[in-house]
């Protein structure tokens, strides 16, 4: 449009790079109204609630409003009974049958994976120290250490991991994961392996129903919430179809902000109040990123995490959706988890590593394609409306992403070149000119991500661990917003040279390698907590057994004695049997379970 309709029809170039200009601050402005005149009310209520009180006493209000499950959902206001929940769960224990709130609830155990290769101990300790401060962490959440046989270090860190937090937790499993023949390096092949051999050891050996298990799939620069996995159980519990949801925390990039250069700094900044506002808009229509959880139910029926592919949180979202027909949706968890930006050892190093992770993200624009393939294959299944409103949002981002920055910083230099008449025209005013002025409301929008931005460090995040996000002085958090007017270098580098790479990349080239994103390694307060007590089950190594083993079993468990306090305590004479239940089930599980656990 800007080069040839620039000469064929100067009329419909100004239509088209005005409109998409003001498309541009619709979108800002949308986002940052919804970040902080609802985004940060959610989060302020989800912050301040007791979510084992609520659960423990369904009359009690609850933040969750009426939009969070839809028309048929559960709601709660002020002076108004809930609603009946109709799902019940089937309890492993004692075959009761968990209805209501509270019982199901109880019923549900955690297990948080945590894809890594080659991450700094002290940023595990970091991620694994968050989760050990749970308030459900000893009584219903298991650790679930995902390691790479290519990580020779990974041993040694799980030892010293386990005896720093094994004692504080219900469980800790450590899985090492082979790359097999047909596998992308990265974190989907490694989170499938590791779902699978949870669902081997906690179904199969154990006896665990998949409805009980509750799986959060994270970085391995992830700080919770310490009330998240309660919060989590909540959701669940009250979600009217619980195998047909992805529940999505708010993810941002504010615990070390101030040690990141500039460009990287604001386009964390940018991202992290965007996306609150995308989860708390009726209007978008979000996706799961990095931080995600769903039933083991849900993930064994829908096939678990494809082994072959790199951006894994869309991709797996859109094979559940798919797998469910359309029925499937995110709903959001408004408590904020924190991730690191990206930061180096110097100022180039971490460009060059922002650069890199943006150009990842971009290649999930492979999924336009999935869209389109699963929906030949399920045409008879799934409505087109359905499709078409997910492929809209899904090219929307990518497309947008790629093509935003090109248009409006030099769609109307351009076609001003090939055609001068756009010099003047239209009204003599000039396309580079109006151009300017349908740019001047994104002004409006960032001033509001200034604010959401203040607010959600200065009043959300101050009294969170490993959250350096106001260490910086006050004078200089006010005098460094001068950052913002480097918005447009941040968005050309991390945004439209990012995603042109990825995508003529996977055009011309269609391999992808995955590259992690660079850490700096520092202990946060208070991590190192003492020795203790852990429990290791080491999938395809040492520990728990290899679920596409048919030859037998590769290990037992490494830790028989005060392993799993409270599974002792629910499973009766577990304790007594457990190492000749693991072999013999796994023994006998492995010929049925090939290629399909």
């Amino acid at each position: 449009v800007t080069l040839w309709g620039a000469r064929v029809s100067p009329a419909f170039t100004v239509f088209f790079i005005c409109c998409y200009v003001s498309y541009g601050w619709v979108k800002g402005i949308h986002s940052a109204v919804f970040s902080l005149f609802v985004g940060i009310p959610r989060c302020h209520a989800y912050k301040d609630a007791n979510w084992q009180e609520l659960a423990r006493n369904p009359q009690l209000q609850s933040p969750i409003l009426e939009r969070t499950f839809g028309p048929q959902g559960p709601v709660y206001k002020p002076g108004r009974a809930p609603l009946s929940v109709e799902t019940t769960i089937q309890s492993s224990v004692d075959g009761a049958v968990k209805q209501g709130l509270t019982a199901k609830f109880e019923s549900v155990v955690h297990v948080c994976v945590i894809p890594t290769y080659k991450e700094p101990l002290g940023t595990l300790r970091k991620t694994i120290s968050t989760l050990h401060a749970q308030s459900c962490a000893k009584d219903k959440l298991i650790v679930c250490l995902a390691t790479e046989s290519r990580d020779h270090e990974a041993p040694e860190k799980v030892q010293a991991l386990m005896a720093e937090y094994g004692d504080g937790l219900l469980g800790f499993f450590a899985t090492t994961h082979v790359l097999a023949p047909g596998e992308a390096v990265g974190k989907s092949s490694n989170t499938a392996w590791a779902v699978r051999c949870v669902k081997h050891t906690l179904v199969d050996v154990w006896g665990f129903l998949p409805e009980e298990i509750m799986l959060t799939v994270c970085d391995a620069d992830t700080y919770f919430d310490p009330q998240f996995m309660d919060c989590l159980a909540y959701h669940h519990a009250q979600d009217p179809t619980p195998y047909n949801t992805t529940y999505q925390a708010v993810e941002c990039f504010f615990p070390n902000i101030w040690a990141v250069p500039i460009v990287v700094r604001i386009k964390a900044v940018f991202d992290s109040v965007g996306y609150l506002g995308q989860l708390a808009s009726p209007f978008s229509h979000p996706f799961p990123f990095a931080i995600y959880s769903q039933s083991l139910r849900t993930a064994v029926e829908c096939g678990y995490w494809d082994v072959d592919i790199i951006p894994e949180d869309w991709h797996h979202f859109l094979k559940c959706w798919f797998r469910r027909d359309g029925n499937f949706r995110v709903i959001p968890v408004f408590l904020l988890m924190g991730n690191d930006a990206i930061e180096d050892e110097n100022w180039f190093a971490a460009n060059k590593a922002r650069y890199t992770q943006a150009k990842r993200h971009a290649w999930g624009a492979i999924d336009l394609a999935y869209i389109v393939c699963q929906y030949v294959d399920r045409s008879d299944r799934v409505p087109f409306r359905k499709v078409y409103k997910l492929f809209a949002h899904a090219a929307e981002h990518h497309i947008s992403w790629t093509l935003y920055w090109i248009t409006v910083m030099l769609g109307s230099l351009v076609s001003a070149w090939v055609n001068p008449e756009l010099e003047t025209f239209p009204f003599g005013i000039g396309l580079r000119k109006l151009a300017m002025l349908c740019f001047l409301p994104m002004m409006f929008a960032t001033t509001m991500f200034m604010i959401g931005d203040f607010y959600i460090r200065m009043f959300l995040l101050h009294d969170r661990r490993h959250f350096e996000a106001n260490v910086a002085p006050i004078w200089w958090q006010l005098l460094s917003q001068i950052q913002w007017l480097l918005m447009p270098l941040a968005d050309l580098f991390f945004g439209s040279m990012a995603g042109l790479d990825a995508q003529l990349h996977m055009a011309f080239q269609p391999t992808m390698k995955y590259e992690v994103s660079t850490k700096v390694a520092k202990e946060g307060v208070g991590s190192r907590l003492g020795g203790g007590r852990g429990s290791s089950l080491g999938g395809g190594g040492p520990g728990m057994g290899d679920p596409r083993d048919t030859g037998g079993v590769k290990g037992t468990s490494a830790a028989a004695g005060g392993l799993y306090h409270s599974i002792v305590q629910q499973k009766s004479g577990y304790h007594a049997h457990s190492q000749s239940t693991l072999a013999d089930s796994q023994a006998q599980a492995q010929g049925a379970n090939q290629g399909g656990i």
